[in-house]
């Protein structure tokens, strides 16, 4: 396992491509705790804005997300009401995309580092001619791969709850935009 290691570390580009994967990996998790307690929290203060839009009759309630907006507007009509729902997704949705670009590349990069060791595995062939021979060197090409899917996975997975959680929060906001605009 030692031997294994050391090879795929031997190649400048594994090196760079396994730590681009990490600082990637870092990133996704970093981003998706982040931003799944800060909606979690936000969700559940829109829940409390929501419970008091059904209680309350004239004034729209304070810890709402959409009050500061409301504030600004001149009128408050549906269109006030979209234009702040949409400045809302925006700060809910912020570092969203960039789980979506490593789900997206982090298999290209590691397939990246595949290629090159297997250009290197079969450069190291000029005497060499044996399966045996090169096998291993194209096993530990193959490492760069798998480590890139291994953080592909959970980025996707990350960006796809997180989406979720906006899509509720979103949701929780037009609620609370119609029983306004009812009463």
């Amino acid at each position: 396992m030692q031997h294994a290691a050391f090879n795929i570390l031997a190649n400048p580009i594994s090196i760079i491509v396994i730590g681009w994967l990490a600082i990637y990996l870092f990133l996704v998790l970093f981003i998706f705790f982040y931003k799944y307690l800060g909606l979690s929290s936000w969700l559940k203060k829109e829940q409390e804005a929501l419970n008091a839009v059904y209680m309350v009759q004239d004034n729209f309630p304070v810890n709402s997300s959409l009050y500061p907006c409301l504030q600004k507007a001149r009128k408050i009509n549906e269109y006030t009401f979209d234009a702040c729902i949409e400045e809302v997704k925006r700060k809910a949705q912020k570092g969203l995309v960039f789980l979506s670009i490593i789900a997206s590349t982090a298999p290209f990069i590691g397939l990246f580092g595949t290629v090159v060791g297997i250009l290197n595995a079969f450069a190291g062939m000029k005497s060499v001619s044996t399966l045996n021979m090169i096998a291993p060197a194209i096993a530990d090409a193959l490492i760069a791969t798998a480590i890139g899917i291994i953080v592909a996975v959970p980025a996707y997975s990350f960006h796809q709850i997180l989406m979720d959680k906006v899509e509720d929060l979103l949701a929780i906001l037009k609620m609370e935009k119609d029983i306004y605009l009812s009463k």
